[in-house]
């Protein structure tokens, strides 16, 4: 696996962790965008996976 993935791969991993955080409670717009991230990031490293 190549770094470029290893370091979606490891900012995909803490997505969920930041979104649910104690800092996060009461800025539900900001958790939306942080698991849209999440969700893009899941798109593209299943394709990078899918071509290496």
């Amino acid at each position: 696996m190549s770094i470029y993935v290893q370091t979606l791969q490891k900012l995909f991993d803490m997505l969920p962790e930041l979104a649910d955080s104690h800092n996060m409670s009461g800025h539900s717009l900001a958790k939306a965008e942080i698991m849209s991230a999440y969700e893009h990031l899941d798109r593209a490293l299943t394709l990078l996976t899918i071509k290496n």
